[in-house]
């Protein structure tokens, strides 16, 4: 009966190019030195843990294989935080109709599954202050907590904003006194969910170690490979092209947390048209990327998708040279 029968599962723990080249002779010392040949649980585990740590060591005495690993790490981390913060905006809730608190007229009206917006024109100062002051009654007595209606501000006229189950509404008036007409609109838009930073913070997390993973694996895949400068070339190419999704989203994320009234009509919300890995139309407009040259909008938001392909083709290119591992000494 070979050494390995029974023990075998154990070297699950350790790397593919470890598992091929040693595997029996890892779980053979095993046994040789465990009391009376028959491993207990403690030397059992002492394998898988040493198995564990090799999957994390990268190859030592290659700077290049270090910097590799590094970026996998933060592009992960980013990628995770995405992965995450969109997990977390599946916590909004439904927006209600915007339009039902304004009086019946001629209403522009606007809808998305972030963003509710509903406005009319009328011609009568008093009359929308009516409007306005009937609307917050009308949404204290519905159960919204509602600031005072306030005169003033960033716009000449009244408004105010409420709360209720997650949802925010700003209603604001202002004036035209070039065509003497009064304006009313409503805005609102779903206030971020408890669940959302712990899930943003658990993908980071996860995006971290994943990437971790996938660069030791990676830069060991590479070292072995027929043309391993081909491979590592590719694969920074690869990683280069997904930096600037991955600080765009940052950028962005950080943007939408620390904002105190992150408003969908300013393009800072997250994943506002679904899961997107990349910097949100705030941050686009604040680098001023249309007057980029040779630069796109577009092209800039897909740029990780086209690294991402280039990485997997270094690792089926480096794949094809994993004969050439007995040739080469496991470093460390």
């Amino acid at each position: 009966m070979s050494s390995v029968d029974g023990y075998g599962h154990l070297l699950s723990a350790y790397p593919a190019r470890l598992r091929r080249t040693y595997g029996p002779e890892l779980v053979a010392t095993m046994v040789e030195m465990a009391p009376g040949g028959r491993p207990g649980r403690r030397e059992q585990l002492r394998l898988v843990a040493d198995g564990l740590r090799e999957r994390f060591r990268p190859p030592v005495r290659r700077p290049f294989a270090l910097v590799l690993a590094v970026l996998a790490l933060l592009i992960g981390g980013a990628l995770g935080a995405a992965v995450g913060s969109w997990a977390g905006t599946f916590g909004y809730p439904a927006l209600p109709d915007a339009q039902r608190i304004l009086p019946a007229g001629e209403i522009h009206a606007d809808r998305t599954s972030r963003y509710v917006f509903a406005g009319e024109t009328l011609q009568d100062g008093a009359a929308v202050r009516r409007a306005v002051e009937d609307s917050h009654r009308q949404l204290v007595a519905e159960g919204w907590q509602a600031t005072p209606v306030h005169l003033g501000g960033l716009v000449t006229g009244y408004s105010y904003t409420a709360t209720k189950d997650g949802v925010r509404f700003d209603v604001h008036s202002a004036s035209d006194p070039a065509q003497g007409a009064v304006y009313i609109g409503v805005s609102g838009w779903p206030l971020r969910p408890a669940a959302y930073l712990p899930l943003t913070i658990a993908g980071i997390l996860l995006g971290m170690l994943a990437g971790w993973l996938i660069g030791v694996a990676l830069t060991h895949r590479i070292r072995v490979a027929r043309r391993p400068m081909t491979s590592a070339i590719l694969a920074v190419t690869g990683l280069a092209l997904a930096i600037p999704s991955a600080a765009g989203f940052v950028v962005s994320l950080m943007s939408y947390l620390t904002a105190v009234e992150p408003t969908p009509i300013s393009g800072a919300m997250m994943h506002e048209e679904g899961f997107s890995f990349g910097p949100t139309a705030e941050t686009l407009l604040g680098l001023r990327v249309s007057e980029w040259p040779l630069v796109s909008v577009q092209s800039l938001q897909l740029l990780w998708i086209w690294g991402f392909a280039v990485v997997a083709v270094a690792a089926v290119l480096a794949r094809r040279g994993v004969e050439r591992e007995k040739l080469v000494p496991t470093a460390g």
